[in-house]
Formats: C-alpha cells, sequence, structure tokens
C-alpha cells in the first residue's frame, strides 16, 4: 500500500463479502458485492460541503422485486429486452430464458447475479481501485457464447469510474450487448429533480417495449428541465462520439451529479432512463446498443474469437464551492 489517503477493506455480512473502497479523508466511497454480480451496494461522494448517498442501497440480495432484482447491476451479455427472447445469429436459431413473462421476453442478461473473483486491487495516491472477473462458460440456453468479463470500479478524486472488458473466450463469434442498470437516489424525490441530457434520437416502442423502428429527435431537456410528474421508460440513442453526460441537478440542496459515459460506435451509445413508479429513484442506464440488439442489429458489437470490447463510464458529483 503506498498511500494511507485511499484504502480498500473486506467485511462480510447478511450479503455476503463486501469490499469497501474509500477515500480516508473525504468519506467518500463505494463497497462491492462480489457474490451478487459485483454490483455496487452504495455510493457517497463529497459535494464540498457535505457526503451525500448517490445511489439506491442494496439491503437484501435476495429479494426478489425486480428493480431490486437489477437494482445497481451489470446487464451482460445482453441489456434491455430481446423479443420473445428469440434471436438468429449466423443462421442459427437461438431461445433466450424468458424472465420478463408478462411482457414475453427476456431482458438484462445474466450476470447480475453470479459469483465474482477479486482479481486484483490498486492502491496509489490518488485513486483506489478494484477489479473482479467471471468467466461465463457458454452453458445457459440460448446463449453457447463462453466469454471472459472484468470489471474494474474507481474511486478518486473526480468520483467513481466503471471500467467493462469483455473477452470472447468461444470458437466462434459472439453478439454482445453490454450495459449498466443503477438507480440514482438522492433522498429527493425525482419530480423535484431536474434532469439535464443532451439532444438524442427517441425510439418508439411498442406495447411489449420493443423498438418498433421509429424514432424521433429529443431535445426536452437539453437545458435542463424539471422531471416534475414526466414517465420515463425509453430509450435514446446519442448523437455525441466521444463522451456525454446526463445529470441530476437540485438547486435548493445544492447538487449537480453527472452520469458520464464513453459514447459513439462500439461505446455506450445508446441510453436508458426509467423512473419507478415509486418516484423515489431514477434509472439511467448506459447501453452499447438498441434494445432488441440481437435481432435489429443496432449498435450491436460482434467479437471474434479472443476479440475483447472495452468501455467506461462514470458518477461524479460537482463540487459547490
Amino acid at each position: 500500500m503506498k498511500s494511507n489517503k485511499f484504502s480498500i477493506a473486506e467485511t462480510s455480512g447478511i450479503n455476503g463479502t463486501e469490499i469497501i473502497v474509500k477515500n480516508n479523508f473525504t468519506y467518500e466511497l463505494f463497497s462491492i458485492l462480489p457474490g451478487s454480480g459485483a454490483r455496487i451496494s452504495k455510493l457517497f461522494l463529497h459535494n464540498g460541503q457535505e457526503l451525500i448517498s448517490i445511489i439506491k442501497k442494496i439491503d437484501n440480495v435476495y429479494s426478489e422485486s425486480r428493480d431490486d432484482v437489477f437494482n445497481n447491476a451489470k446487464l451482460s451479455p445482453f441489456a434491455g429486452r430481446i423479443r420473445e427472447g428469440k434471436y438468429t445469429f449466423n443462421s442459427v436459431a437461438h431461445q433466450l430464458i424468458k424472465n420478463y413473462p408478462e411482457e414475453n421476453n427476456a431482458c438484462h442478461g445474466f450476470v447480475y447475479n453470479k459469483k465474482f473473483e477479486v482479481i486484483g486491487k490498486t492502491v496509489e495516491e490518488n485513486f483506489a481501485s478494484c477489479s473482479l472477473e467471471y468467466c461465463y462458460p457458454g452453458d445457459l440456453p440460448g446463449y453457447p457464447f463462453a466469454y471472459i468479463i472484468q470489471l474494474t470500479y474507481q474511486l478518486s478524486q473526480v468520483g467513481l469510474t466503471c471500467t467493462t472488458t469483455i473477452k470472447n473466450n468461444s470458437s466462434g463469434q459472439m453478439p454482445l450487448c453490454d450495459g449498466w442498470h443503477f438507480y440514482f437516489d438522492l433522498g429527493i424525490e425525482i419530480d423535484n429533480l431536474k434532469l439535464k441530457a443532451e439532444n438524442c434520437e427517441l425510439m418508439e416502442l411498442d406495447s411489449h417495449m420493443i423498438p418498433t423502428g421509429k424514432r424521433e429527435m429529443f431535445d426536452e431537456f437539453v437545458d435542463g428541465k424539471i422531471i416534475g410528474g414526466r414517465k420515463f421508460d425509453s430509450c435514446f440513442k446519442l448523437k455525441s462520439v466521444d463522451k456525454t453526460e446526463t445529470r441530476l441537478i437540485s438547486d435548493e440542496r445544492k447538487l449537480d451529479l453527472s452520469i458520464w459515459q464513453e459514447a459513439g460506435e462500439g461505446k455506450y451509445q445508446y441510453l436508458v432512463i426509467y423512473t419507478p413508479p415509486d418516484r423515489k429513484t431514477i434509472a439511467i442506464e448506459p447501453m452499447t446498443s438498441n434494445i432488441n440488439s440481437f435481432n435489429n442489429g443496432e449498435g450491436l458489437i460482434i467479437l471474434n474469437p479472443k476479440e475483447s470490447f472495452t468501455a467506461g463510464f462514470g458518477i461524479s458529483l460537482n463540487k459547490i464551492i
């Protein structure tokens, strides 16, 4: 260990092993649950005046509520819905497990509850990071493609950075749509938050939440606007080709949260925003591809054997002086 400004500790509790990465000067921290999809169970960042809880905490990894099951989850090897769980890849038909039976769809992949192994911890003067890995053997229905997924979480003076690397470990090509499913909870009802999002394209969805192919320009929140009673369960294609951010702002609480993502082809060029019925949280979900990309091919990543994909996104709290 080269510095005591940052530290990494391991504890055990009702949710199993928990890894805590902390800035010992600002008390900013996040915790990882390796045995539950390597999900982040809590995140605290400092805005220059106070320490603030940023995301919906994971209190019980055994909860069967759908919003809890995918709370802060890594979505792999597909994010969002696959229509009827069916797709054809390289002339071979596949049938995934339909875990959204009311929609007749498969959704959000299957690593969200898998056990990840810790493969590295780093503590430096200006950051601390933890890397975890899961090796999928290609044994689940509808996805016979073995791959290795590595997640690296880093805490620094600019917040949390999440980097995903996926390597095709099978003998043929594999389809991939990578994403995240963080729920943001700032202790403020989302109706009172201001949302700021870039000019983008809104995908029209049918009654089964599958894109129809129609899209329209969406610029309602470009300049920042109170969410109010606005409901979202929406997918957007971003215009940025480098890096973009979505912001949640509370002037009253002096909060300015940035959720940034690497954008453009082969990165997180799509974004889903979802508002749960209780209006206490809002999901902002970077995705590499459109919903149902295994069928429509929009943004779909295809990896050759031994080829890798890497992309990052992060969460930062702008400092209030």
